[in-house]
């Protein structure tokens, strides 16, 4: 007699642990050796010294995973099906070391440097947004430099230390930009804005020549013009930049469920919008952070707002091998 083996629904998924399914139903290949792959998503449930409402983060890869069931590889905006032009794997979770902030990202590192390995490129789930840094050092050192780098993020995270430590949330772009592959005039930062910025991390983002967009210029330009441009930094000489999306950037109305909520923030349609043109082109590296399902809706708002923009992500890989890059903009044409 077979033996019966339980699904998760919609689509009859199987389980990849719990009751956790892949992202988007899609395979789930723990194994990375021999993997044939052009994206691969990994969870990396860490947070280390929070800043504030510790915690939260560690349960977003498993909630973000559940609320991207609600979406197909097909999407109306593109018309065109991603999984027709780009294999995408689930490898599951790092197994992170609670309150050992080193070990947790080497771990990260060796689990990215698999899927560059594989030829693939990684996607991840945060965790907080210190975990950015070891992700972007983990690329920077397959792919070279000058590396750009994209964050979407209320806050400048150019913190030296907190509380005496080096690798937190309030670190990540400090750190990034003492990566020796990474250009610190090649990092964009998008919806900056707030009373949680420090008021030493505008000076020193000027002397690292970063570039940063506040909420208000995204207000007076557009998010696709102030987009375009950022991508222009990052990869002036078309090298795939590496973009990193901190949900708090988009205000609490369309994402409560965050660590360090900031009213005032991108709408859900800017961060698509946001992330569609950084990602035209390609990208090495892509991921969410700072997603809190404790803080979040009954109805999850936050964690499907992120699985919409790695969804999105995967269209863009998608759309440049298809032809299809920028398919998403409306022509005035009427679709038949």
């Amino acid at each position: 007699m077979a033996e019966k083996r339980e699904n998760l629904q919609p689509g009859g998924v199987p389980k990849m642990y719990g009751d956790v399914p892949p992202f988007m139903a899609v395979p789930y290949a723990p194994a990375l050796t021999g993997l044939k792959a052009d994206a691969v998503l990994v969870g990396m449930p860490y947070d280390g010294i929070a800043t504030y409402r510790g915690g939260a983060t560690r349960r977003a890869p498993q909630e973000i995973r559940k609320f991207s069931l609600l979406f197909g590889g097909y999407n109306y905006d593109w018309d065109m099906n991603a999984f027709d032009h780009v294999r995408m794997v689930d490898c599951g979770d790092v197994d992170v070391v609670p309150g050992d902030t080193p070990e947790s990202y080497a771990r990260l590192e060796r689990r990215f440097a698999a899927i560059h390995a594989a030829g693939a490129v990684p996607f991840m789930l945060g965790g907080d947004h210190g975990v950015t840094y070891p992700a972007v050092r983990a690329v920077a050192e397959k792919v070279g430099g000058p590396l750009g780098v994209i964050v979407f993020d209320t806050h400048l995270d150019l913190s030296e230390a907190l509380n005496g430590d080096r690798l937190t949330r309030a670190s990540p772009v400090k750190r990034i930009c003492e990566i020796p592959q990474v250009d610190s005039r090649r990092v964009a930062i998008i919806g900056a804005k707030g009373p949680r910025n420090l008021p030493e991390w505008t000076p020193l983002a000027r002397e690292l020549g970063i570039r940063v967009f506040p909420i208000a210029e995204v207000e007076a330009r557009g998010m696709d013009a102030v987009a375009a441009e950022a991508l222009a930094i990052a990869s002036p000489d078309g090298r795939a930049p590496y973009i990193s999306v901190d949900i708090d950037s988009v205000d609490p109305a369309y994402a409560p469920g965050t660590n360090s909520p900031e009213p005032g923030g991108l709408t859900s349609r800017e961060i698509i919008t946001g992330v569609r043109v950084v990602a035209r082109n390609g990208f090495c590296g892509f991921d969410v952070v700072e997603v809190s399902p404790d803080f979040d809706t009954r109805s999850g708002t936050t964690s499907l707002l992120a699985a919409r923009l790695v969804e999105e992500a995967l269209c863009c890989l998608a759309a440049t091998r298809a032809g299809k890059q920028d398919a998403w903009r409306f022509t005035g044409a009427h679709r038949r």
